[in-house]
């Protein structure tokens, strides 16, 4: 699993790097799947009002194809439903 996380609205946390765009979001996660095809991605922010990251972070992952079941976000810690 990578896990996104957020704790801001200065970017989104990867492996402890901080990524500031969708497209440096969207890279990385190609990189990432690349590698690993069945990967799921989890959006972990802790508060929703970093709505700015957590887009970033949406739309960065979408881009990178990952979707579906190969997609959840959290915040703070509960699972967002469609």
């Amino acid at each position: 699993m990578i896990v996104l996380r957020i704790s801001d609205n200065d970017g989104i946390e990867l492996n402890g790097v901080k990524l500031r765009s969708t497209g440096e979001v969207a890279e990385a996660l190609e990189k990432i799947r690349a590698g690993s095809s069945d990967t799921t991605v989890s959006v972990e922010a802790s508060d929703s009002t970093f709505y700015e990251s957590i887009g970033k972070a949406i739309y960065g992952s979408q881009r990178a194809g990952f979707s579906g079941k190969r997609f959840r976000i959290l915040v703070n810690g509960k699972i967002l439903e469609d």
